[in-house]
């Protein structure tokens, strides 16, 4: 006895995909705004767009936030004197430091959402055209490889980018930090990290091999009837 997922499922992952794609691109677009905005000086307000890495919305006019981190003196674990002996473990404090949009840390801040948000439109836009093609009576269509694979591409990209990106931002980050006293100075450095979906990219990559076979396999087999 064959299982079959319910006929709800396929038309609402469907609808989902379409009312992300949407979402997803009007965060862009306000994102756009905001950053136009920002280079000309205009104030956003209260208004903020917060995604990974970088954030937006409730700075001075001309400036935009990049994530920083400083930490205690020592990062060692400390023991307990007690006994059963137990260990504390310092944590980072963490911050938005403020810099001139038209700076190179917030041209490099700016250009990671920009990318970030590129990249998510443009899969949901692969995924809306997948789920359009694909059919219950046939679900290998010849585009959806390619699609698939597009995607790899598109995650795999995105991480590279983004590691060149964050690498920059931290080296022209770093004189700012002489700017600011803290006691834990030497240990300020920025918040970033290096998360991007690289292994989903891998993975989408050998799901398009796959799925290539069976379209060679769903040939195959229209051709023998």
């Amino acid at each position: 006895m064959k299982n079959q997922s319910p006929a709800w499922v396929f038309p609402t992952v469907k609808w989902l995909v379409t009312v992300f794609y949407y979402f997803v691109l009007v965060v862009l677009v306000v994102f756009t705004l905001m950053c136009s905005l920002k280079f000309l000086g205009a104030q956003t307000g209260n208004f903020s767009i917060k995604k990974g890495d970088f954030f937006m919305g409730q700075e001075p006019p001309n400036y935009v936030s990049v994530p920083v981190a400083w930490g205690p003196a020592s990062t060692k674990m400390r023991p307990s004197s007690g006994e059963p002996q137990v260990f504390l473990k310092p944590q980072k404090e963490t911050g938005q430091l403020q810099v001139p949009v038209r700076s190179t840390p917030g041209i490099l801040i700016i250009t990671l959402g920009l990318v970030g948000l590129g990249t998510a439109v443009w899969t949901f836009s692969l995924l809306r055209k997948i789920f359009r093609t694909v059919q219950t009576q046939s679900p290998f269509h010849p585009d959806n490889a390619r699609r698939i694979n597009t995607m790899g591409l598109l995650f795999l990209g995105q991480t590279g980018i983004e590691l060149l990106l964050k690498m920059a931002l931290w080296s022209q980050t770093r004189p700012y930090f002489q700017q600011i006293r803290l006691d834990y100075q030497n240990h300020l450095s920025v918040d970033i990290n290096l998360d991007s979906p690289w292994l989903l990219g891998l993975i989408l990559l050998a799901l398009a091999q796959v799925y290539r076979r069976g379209i060679d396999l769903q040939t195959e087999n229209e051709l023998t009837v």
